[in-house]
């Protein structure tokens, strides 16, 4: 117990003091730094149940894509996640496919170019921010990465559905290109010149491309999820 018969303050009639002060006045500090710890706890409990669980969207991928060298996570919601009650699509078109082919190349050109005007008209702005900051990385590392000759090798419709007014498909895109990266510090034919990967011989590449388009506007890359 904290506070017992022996704590109990009393009078001294010989000494004219008070038998167990000190003790009590202990007592009462641990009590009430003991009242403010379990306070605090009570409060971070509170919060964190008020607060929740992090949202995470569930198609997110953390893959190199065969845009860049680095390894960037592009987002977007998908049935699973923050989506509530979505409906199936109306089938994806040959038009739809050949618009999606369209932007993987145009995807690619832009990156090599460096050129964020030209992704902002192709992306979300999510999947923009993180092309720009692969950008920014590839700067301050001095390297720039290309994607040249691409070539489409098969389109393959996993998904495809529509929530409220915004319509989503997830393709599985192959392809084959040269993708190389080379350093700025460099000339061509010099020892060092091509950092990663081969600029004459092409790769191939497979990767899951989600688009989306609202109210049957123009489709935009929303995520990119490697394939192993």
């Amino acid at each position: 117990m904290l506070f017992g018969a022996n704590n109990t303050l009393a009078a001294n009639p010989e000494s004219g003091t008070t038998e167990g002060a000190s003790d009590t006045g202990f007592g009462s500090i641990f009590m009430l730094l003991l009242l403010m710890l379990l306070g605090g706890a009570v409060l971070y409990y509170f919060m964190k149940v008020r607060r929740g669980p992090s949202a995470i969207p569930a198609y997110a991928g953390l893959a190199r894509n065969a845009i860049s060298a680095n390894e960037v996570a592009l987002t977007t919601f998908s049935k699973g996640g923050f989506m509530s009650d979505p409906q199936i699509a109306s089938p994806v078109s040959a038009a739809d496919q050949d618009k999606f082919k369209e932007i993987l190349r145009d995807v690619q050109a832009a990156w090599s170019k460096q050129d964020l005007d030209a992704l902002k008209r192709l992306t979300t702005p999510e999947v923009l921010h993180y092309f720009s900051t692969a950008l920014s990385e590839n700067v301050s590392r001095e390297v720039e990465n290309h994607i040249e000759d691409l070539r489409v090798l098969s389109i393959e419709i996993n998904e495809s559905w529509t929530e409220e007014a915004t319509d989503y498909v997830t393709a599985l895109l192959r392809w084959t290109a040269r993708d190389y990266t080379v350093s700025l510090s460099k000339q061509r034919g010099e020892a060092g010149y091509v950092v990663e990967g081969n600029e004459q011989t092409p790769t191939e590449v497979s990767e899951a491309w989600t688009f989306l388009r609202y109210r049957g506007g123009k489709w935009l890359l929303s995520a990119i999820q490697q394939v192993e």
